[in-house]
C-alpha cells in the first residue's frame, strides 16, 4: 500500500468503526483525530511508518504542538549570540509585489532532512532606540545558499495562541466592517482597515487570522503553516516540496512523502480534522481579581477609558448569537516605526497589524514568553509604550494614569 493510501486506510478505519456510534462519537473521534495529528512528529520520506512520512526536505518544525505548546503561543528565547533557541519563531520573507525571496522563498527554514543543509540560522540583533528600549532586528546567519536578494524584506514572527480562535471565523464580515466605520468616526486617529483576501474563484472575503491577517480561515491558516513550516502538501498548497524554490534543485529532487502526481502528503481527510480540532479549542477564560469583583471593574473600567477596548474589543458576536470574547477588533492599525517591518506585502504595510487577540495573555506571562508579534516586550507596560501610530492616544493615557490606576489596568489584562 502506498504512503498516501496508507494515510487515508488509517484515518478511514478509524471512522467507520465509529459510525453506528452517533454523530456526537464520530465528532469527538474527529477531535481526536485532529489532535493526534497536531501533536504528531512527522519524519522524513520514506519511512516504514507510512502516515508519518513527508517532512521537509527543508523545514522550521517537526509537529504543530512544537510551535504551539499546550495549543498556546511559542516563547521568544534568544542565546548570547543572538540565535533563537526552540521553535516558534518564524522569519518571513517576501519582495515587493507578494513574492518570496528567489532563493529562500516565503521563509527561512532553519532544519532539513538528512543529505540537504538547512537555510540558515534565525538570529537577531538587538537594536537600541533613543529611550533606551531595545527590539529585535532580524539577522540571520550561516546562509546556506548565498546572501537574500537586496529586494527581500524580513518579519519575525511568534506563533501565535490558539485556544478559542476558531470563533474569530464566525464573526460576521459585516461586525467588523461596522467597527471600522465606527472607529472612523471616533475622536481618536485609530482607523482600523479590514483585509480584503482574494479566493482562488476570484470573490473576496476578510483576513482574520494571522499577524497581518493574511488568512480567512483555519484551514487556510493550517494549510500554510504545514506547508511552510513543515514542507508538507495540502490541497491549497500541493507541491510536495514545501518552500523549495527552484534555484534549489537538490531540494526539490529530494524523496517526499507521496508515490504518485495528484497525491498529497497532508489530504483533505487529515487537514480537516486538524481544523477541527483547533476550531474547537475553547477560549482560555479570564482569571478572576482575588480581591473581588470591584477590582476586576475598575479595571476593565480603566482598560476602557484609556482607549485600549477601541481596537482590543472584549468580544464580537457571532453568526449563532454568541461572542467571541478575544480582545480583538480584527482590524489591521498602523502601529508606528517602531514595531514596522521590512516585509514588502501588497495587502498591509510594514506597520500596520492586525489587533493580537489578549484572550490567554496569563499563560504568556506565565510562561515567560515575551508579547508582541517579535516577543520583544516582557511585560503589558513595556508591550504598551511599544504602541503607536493609530494607538499612540491610548499608549499616551497609560501614561498618564496614576501608579494605582496603572497597576489596576495592568493586573485587569494579566489576568485574561
Amino acid at each position: 500500500m502506498g504512503r498516501h493510501k496508507g494515510r487515508v486506510a488509517w484515518t478511514t478505519g478509524l471512522l467507520l468503526a465509529v459510525t453506528a456510534m452517533g454523530a456526537q462519537a464520530l465528532d469527538k473521534l474527529d477531535l481526536a483525530i485532529g489532535k493526534a495529528l497536531f501533536d504528531r512528529a512527522w519524519v522524513q520520506a520514506p519511512a516504514s511508518t507510512k502516515g508519518d512520512d513527508g517532512l521537509g526536505p527543508l523545514y522550521d518544525a517537526r509537529s504543530c504542538a512544537a510551535c504551539h505548546p499546550r495549543d498556546g503561543r511559542a516563547a521568544m528565547v534568544v542565546n548570547a549570540k543572538g540565535e533563537l533557541e526552540g521553535r516558534g519563531a518564524v522569519l518571513v520573507l517576501g519582495q515587493p509585489g507578494g513574492g518570496g525571496d528567489p532563493v529562500y522563498g516565503r521563509r527561512l527554514q532553519i532544519d532539513a532532512i538528512p543529505g540537504l543543509r538547512p537555510e540558515g540560522i534565525l538570529a537577531v540583533r538587538w537594536e537600541t532606540q533613543s529611550d533606551g528600549r531595545a527590539r529585535p532586528v532580524p539577522a540571520p546567519t550561516d546562509l546556506g545558499y548565498g546572501p537574500l536578494a537586496p529586494a527581500t524584506g524580513m518579519s519575525l514572527r511568534i506563533a501565535p495562541d490558539l485556544r478559542g480562535r476558531g470563533l474569530l471565523e464566525q464573526v460576521p464580515d459585516e461586525a467588523i466592517l461596522a467597527i471600522a466605520a465606527e472607529q472612523a468616526r471616533g475622536p481618536d486617529r485609530v482607523k482600523g482597515t479590514a483585509r480584503r483576501i482574494t479566493l482562488a474563484d476570484g470573490t473576496s472575503t476578510l483576513g482574520r487570522y494571522g499577524w497581518k491577517a493574511n488568512q480567512p480561515t483555519i484551514a487556510a491558516q493550517s494549510s500554510e503553516a504545514f506547508f511552510l513550516d513543515l514542507g508538507l502538501s495540502t490541497p491549497l498548497h500541493p507541491e510536495p516540496w514545501g518552500d523549495c524554490t527552484e534555484a534549489q534543485p537538490a531540494c526539490r529532487n529530494a524523496p517526499h512523502g507521496i508515490e504518485a502526481e495528484g497525491q498529497l502528503e497532508i489530504p483533505s481527510a487529515l487537514l480537516d480534522r486538524v481544523v477541527a480540532y483547533v476550531a474547537a479549542l475553547p477560549a482560555p477564560p479570564a482569571e478572576r481579581d482575588p480581591k473581588g469583583a470591584a477590582h476586576d471593574g475598575k479595571g476593565a473600567a480603566l482598560f476602557a477609558a484609556t482607549g485600549c477596548a477601541t481596537c482590543h474589543r472584549p468580544a464580537l458576536p457571532t453568526r449563532d448569537g454568541g461572542s467571541a470574547p478575544l480582545f480583538t477588533d480584527l482590524l489591521l492599525h498602523d502601529m508606528g516605526p517602531g514595531l514596522a517591518d521590512t516585509l514588502p506585502d501588497p495587502g498591509a504595510a510594514p506597520a500596520q497589524w492586525r489587533t493580537a487577540p489578549l484572550a490567554g495573555i496569563s499563560d504568556a506571562l506565565a510562561r515567560k514568553t515575551g508579547l508582541l508579534h517579535d516577543g520583544r516586550a516582557a511585560g503589558i507596560a513595556e508591550a504598551i509604550t511599544w504602541h503607536d501610530g493609530e494607538a499612540r492616544s491610548a499608549a499616551e493615557r497609560f501614561t498618564a494614569l496614576s501608579p494605582a490606576q496603572k497597576a489596576a489596568l495592568i493586573a485587569y489584562v494579566s489576568r485574561l
